[in-house]
C-alpha cells in the first residue's frame, strides 16, 4: 500500500506544474528556530500540566511523546518539548498563525516569539488570510453568538467579564469580523481544537501581546501543514495534522516545495513518508543539499601543476 501511494504521488509530480495544481508552489526552504528541550515529569502531572508550565500546545507535546500516557505518565519520565520549529512560509511581518500547527508566530522580534494556540474545529474553522488587528477590548463581556446558544440554550445572552467568560481577559478583533485572538477561562484547552474559529491564547501570553499590538498591525492566517526548512546543508521537513482536511492527497502536497526547487532526488522518500505518518510536529532530517559544482573559473577551486 505504501509503495502503491509514493508511485501514485510521484506519477502526480512528474506532471507539469499547471497539470498538477493551478496554485503556484512555494519554492523556499525556510530558517529554523530553536532546539529540543526536554523536562521531567513531576509526580501528580499529566501532559496537559507539562504543556502549560512550558507554555506549550497539549497535542503538540503528546505528539512528540507518543509512548507516554498523557493523562497517567509515570513520574520521572522524561518528556521532549516541542521547542524547535521551522518558519512559515510567508512574508516574515507582523503576526502569523500558522493553523494546522495551532501557533502563533510574532516576527516583529527577532527570532520569532511562538505562542501556542487554541483553533476552529471543523464545523467553525479558523480564518485563512490577510488581515490586520481591529478593535481591542480588556476584560470583554461574550456576546453569544445565536449558534452557539442553540447548540448550549442555557448560556444567557451576554457573558459578563469574569472566570466564566471563555474570552479571558484580552480581545484583538481579527479585521473586521466577528472573530478574534483572546484569552481563556480554560487553559487546557491550548494547543487543541477547541473555539468556534477564534484564535485562543494563554492567559498571560495574550496579555502580554495585547499591550504590544496596536490596532492595524498587520496579521495573517495560513494553512501549512507540510513546513520545509535547512540548516547547515540539511533539510528538514515539519509535518502536522491536516485538520481541516485541505491537503488529501498528503504525499503530492507535500513534496510541492521540493518538487519545485528541483530537490526531490536529494531526498529520502521513506523518510517523508515516515515524517508524514508520524506527525511528530517538530523538523525531521528527510535529505541534503547537492553539493555545490565548483566553478572552473575561479583559481580557488582549481590546482596549478608544478614541477
Amino acid at each position: 500500500m505504501k509503495t502503491a501511494a509514493l508511485i501514485a504521488s510521484l506519477a502526480c509530480l512528474l506532471l507539469p506544474a499547471s497539470a498538477a495544481s493551478q496554485e503556484p508552489p512555494p519554492a523556499r526552504l525556510m530558517p529554523i528556530v530553536g532546539q529540543i528541550e526536554k523536562t521531567l515529569v513531576r509526580p501528580d502531572d499529566t501532559l496537559l500540566d507539562v504543556a502549560f508550565g512550558h507554555r506549550l500546545g497539549f497535542e503538540a507535546v503528546s505528539r512528540l511523546n507518543p509512548d507516554v500516557d498523557p493523562w497517567i505518565p509515570v513520574p520521572g519520565t522524561v518528556v521532549l518539548l516541542p521547542t524547535r520549529y521551522v518558519l512559515p512560509d510567508v512574508e516574515p511581518r507582523g503576526l502569523v498563525i500558522n493553523v494546522p500547527e495551532m501557533r502563533l508566530y510574532d516576527f516583529r522580534v527577532d527570532p520569532p516569539e511562538v505562542y501556542a494556540a487554541a483553533i476552529g474545529d471543523m464545523a467553525d474553522p479558523s480564518l485563512l488570510g490577510v488581515f490586520k488587528i481591529g478593535a481591542k477590548r480588556k476584560d470583554p463581556a461574550w456576546h453569544v453568538p445565536k449558534s452557539i446558544r442553540e447548540e448550549k440554550p442555557d448560556l444567557p445572552a451576554v457573558v459578563p467579564p469574569g472566570p466564566d467568560n471563555p474570552l479571558g481577559s484580552r480581545w484583538m478583533t481579527i479585521g473586521k469580523t466577528s472573530y478574534g485572538i483572546h484569552g481563556t477561562n480554560v487553559r487546557w484547552s491550548i494547543g487543541r481544537v477547541a473555539t468556534h474559529g477564534c484564535i485562543r491564547l494563554y492567559e498571560d501570553e495574550i496579555e502580554r501581546l495585547f499591550e504590544r499590538t496596536p490596532t492595524g498591525t498587520r496579521i495573517e492566517l495560513v494553512y501549512q501543514p507540510f513546513k520545509w526548512g535547512v540548516e547547515d546543508g540539511e533539510i528538514y521537513l515539519e509535518v502536522h495534522p491536516d485538520l481541516y482536511q485541505l491537503r488529501p492527497d498528503r504525499m503530492a502536497e507535500a513534496l510541492r516545495t521540493p518538487r519545485a526547487l528541483g530537490l526531490l532526488p536529494q531526498l529520502d522518500l521513506e523518510a517523508v513518508w515516515q515524517a508524514l505518518d508520524q506527525k511528530l510536529g517538530v523538523p525531521v532530517r528527510v535529505g541534503r543539499l547537492p553539493e555545490p559544482t565548483p566553478d572552473p573559473t575561479d583559481p580557488e577551486t582549481t590546482s596549478t601543476p608544478t614541477s
